[in-house]
């Protein structure tokens, strides 16, 4: 017999609530064809959330990240489109892109997808993918993730 687990008793925290960053987390890390079931259960829980990709390398990977984050945040109505919303946005980006500072970055192509969740004025952006190393038959996960709370101004 098999082992189903259930996603919302693996994301819920205390109360029942889903944390943001663990649902950014979860986005980011799920398989592609399960995107837009786990979108939908993220919303039935009162959370905005939108999944996008970015791929490249070096600045432009960093560069693709904050722009599909922007556009997919905006055109899915995650954040509005206003200058205070687009700037907690771009923080959340650099926080969860830390990581990706080092040399292999600027050397390999890489591949991310990049969960983003709402909770009223909180904000957190997680990515996941993979660095391929040129020469080597081995691409190296990363991760990162970003939050920033009582940020957006929303409507």
């Amino acid at each position: 017999m098999k082992n189903l687990l259930d996603i919302t008793k693996i994301l819920e925290g205390e109360e029942g609530k889903i944390p943001i960053g663990k649902a950014a987390l979860a986005l980011a890390m799920i398989a592609d064809d399960s995107d837009d079931a786990l979108v939908e259960l993220l919303n039935g829980k009162d959370l905005l959330a939108v999944i996008t990709r970015a791929g490249g390398k070096g600045e432009e990977v960093k560069n693709k990240v904050l722009r599909n984050s922007l556009a997919a945040a905006v055109n899915s109505a995650v954040i509005t489109d206003n200058i205070q919303d687009r700037r907690v946005l771009a923080r959340c980006v650099e926080r969860a892109l830390a990581g990706l500072g080092g040399p292999m970055t600027s050397i390999s192509g890489a591949g991310m997808k990049i969960g983003i969740v709402r909770d009223d004025a909180h904000l957190a952006v997680a990515i996941y993918g993979k660095i391929g190393i040129p020469g080597l038959n081995v691409d190296h996960e990363i991760s990162g993730l970003g939050v920033h709370y009582y940020g957006l101004l929303g409507d």
